[in-house]
């Protein structure tokens, strides 16, 4: 049975019983009351006719009924009491007296009347309220019910409204907070299966392909070393090789966890690697590649190219030449410049891009989240879980034209250069 019709049910049925159990107490007053004043006026009218000495005749009784509006009857002696009457002893007879008359009919009738009158009024009056209530409080609950069966299905998009007040709308804030904490956690815990899916899948790729990474480095080394004025081809070859292993570097770090190794390291020189693996990418691009300033710092120099390489990588795919082309984080755009900024506790790099999409910046260094048709939406991803795991920061600055990712909270050298 619904809530709205058991408080329906409840408060119409409590007045009723009230109502009728408030009827039958009036009933029983007015009698007790009629034969009181039956029993005291025929008393009095004894004593009297007594005093008088008045024979108890027929014309007497009749003068009586008259006075009291009671009617008197001789009985030869105590009988069982009929309803409605009392007996009593007046000069030594048995005198009965009838006070069931006209009015107290009447009142009788009153009662009954008025009993029925409140029961029936009352009945609707209360009807009105329990819909009242319902709608107050049996409704929300209803609704609240209905949205905990949809959250238990697994459901858990459909947002559950604030209805009701006071402590029913508490309530619903509360689910409300639980759905939306249950949907980030079925969300995060999808996103980390499927992160330890292509954890197991990248360690294995960059296991395969670190082995003849090494052996093809090896090869062109030593081929160096025979042919010391070689074609600067071979110098390009290094330069590839070494952009390749620090993507495998960063596939091993995505799949075992991010694992810093801090030393005393030099920004400038870490930028300037970075610069020189992306140069010619970069020339392709049309895009100027600067650095300014200088700093040292106490970190990961080979994990600070990896971040730096991905912050850079991105500048350059954004201002890429040609329409409508994305970048590798989901913003467009054409030729212009990316530059690197050395700062005391670490970098930034802008460029002369539109900026991130407004729809992308929330889950900017969520993992997968790209707009770019061929993107994979790790780069960022991996670029903060670097900073993280030095306990820096990574933020995202828009410009008036272009973006701006800023690497700070990076601690100082300690000591001597590395």
């Amino acid at each position: 049975m619904r809530t709205r019709d058991r408080l329906l049910l409840s408060f119409v049925g409590v007045h009723m019983v009230l109502s009728l159990a408030m009827g039958v107490v009036a009933w029983q007053w007015l009698d007790a009351s009629r034969r009181a004043q039956a029993e005291d006026s025929a008393r009095s009218l004894g004593r009297v006719i007594a005093q008088g000495g008045f024979p108890l005749t027929a014309e007497v009784m009749a003068k009586l009924r008259a006075l009291t509006g009671y009617s008197f009857s001789v009985l030869p002696s105590r009988m069982p009491v009929a309803p409605g009457t009392v007996q009593v002893e007046v000069e030594g007879k048995v005198v009965e007296v009838t006070y069931q008359t006209e009015s107290y009919l009447s009142g009788h009738q009153a009662i009954l009347v008025g009993t029925l009158a409140v029961t029936i009024a009352g009945a609707l009056g209360f009807g009105v309220l329990a819909l009242w209530l319902s709608g107050q409080f049996a409704k929300p609950l209803e609704q609240l019910a209905h949205a905990a069966q949809t959250i238990g299905t697994g459901d858990l998009e459909a947002g559950v409204q604030a209805v009701g007040s006071g402590e029913i709308r508490a309530l619903a804030l509360e689910l409300e907070h639980m759905r939306t904490r249950l949907r980030d956690l079925d969300r995060q815990h999808r996103q980390a299966e499927r992160l330890a899916a292509i954890g197991t899948f990248t360690a294995t790729i960059a296991h395969e392909v670190r082995n003849p990474l090494s052996a093809v480095r090896l090869t062109v080394q030593m081929m160096a070393m025979r042919h010391p004025g070689a074609d600067a081809s071979l110098t390009l070859i290094m330069e590839e090789l070494e952009r390749l292993d620090l993507i495998v570097d960063e596939l091993l770090g995505f799949s075992k966890g991010m694992t810093v190794e801090p030393v005393d390291c030099d920004l400038r020189s870490v930028a300037e690697s970075v610069v020189r693996l992306l140069r010619r990418q970069a020339e392709h691009a049309g895009i100027a590649l600067s650095i300014t300033g200088d700093a040292r710092v106490h970190a990961d120099p080979a994990r600070l190219r990896q971040l730096l390489m991905n912050l850079l990588l991105n500048a350059i795919q954004a201002q890429h030449a040609g329409s409508g082309g994305e970048s590798a984080e989901g913003y467009s755009c054409s030729r212009g410049a990316a530059r690197i900024e050395l700062a005391a506790d670490g970098f930034s790099v802008s460029d002369d891009g539109p900026g991130v999409a407004e729809a992308l910046q929330p889950q900017l260094f969520e993992p997968f989240s790209s707009s770019r048709a061929h993107g994979a939406g790790l780069g960022l991803h991996l670029a903060r879980a670097i900073a993280d795991a030095h306990g820096g920061r990574l933020a995202y600055r828009r410009l008036e034209r272009g973006a701006c990712f800023v690497l700070s909270g990076l601690p100082p050298a300690r000591g001597t250069g590395a």
